[in-house]
């Protein structure tokens, strides 16, 4: 099925070992929007993890610069907490959405700084592989609720 509303989830992540449980939530967005998760992990962000985590983010950023386009949301312990149904307000009427999860070492606070929106998904720091199903669940919520769909109650 072709969308209108293209999503893109761009991640660092060594291995996925939590995979089949974003699949569910993936394969339900479809109904909504054409989704497309990037892992950008490679060989010089392994490389600069090994030197310190001003490299390792200075890497994510090189990685995640030329992706910066339509609505750029990053998340970011730091950034500010929403509500399901403030999220689906957030997220409406955006054809281009551009989520970014930082690596091991998180995000500068000026890349940060730099894209539409800071979403915190909790204040607690969370393992990037958690992010990642936590924010495909609560995208599918959002598309639920903004087209009246009962999965949100």
């Amino acid at each position: 099925m072709e969308n209108d509303l293209q999503v893109n989830i761009f991640h660092i992540q060594k291995n996925d070992e939590f995979k089949i449980w974003g699949e569910k939530y993936t394969k339900l967005i479809s109904k909504f929007a054409d989704l497309k998760e990037h892992n950008l992990f490679n060989k010089k962000i392994a490389a600069a993890q090994n030197l310190n985590a001003q490299a390792a983010k200075l890497s994510y950023e090189e990685a995640f610069t030329p992706h910066i386009k339509g609505f750029c949301i990053v998340l970011d312990e730091r950034g500010k907490e929403l509500t399901s149904v403030e999220f689906a307000k957030l997220i409406a009427d955006k054809n281009n959405l551009n989520f970014f999860i930082g690596g091991a070492y998180g995000l500068r606070d000026e890349f940060s700084q730099g894209l539409d929106f800071r979403l915190s998904l909790s204040k607690l720091t969370l393992a990037h592989q958690f992010v990642k199903i936590l924010l495909l669940e609560q995208i599918y919520r959002a598309f639920c609720i903004n087209s009246n769909h009962p999965y949100h109650k």
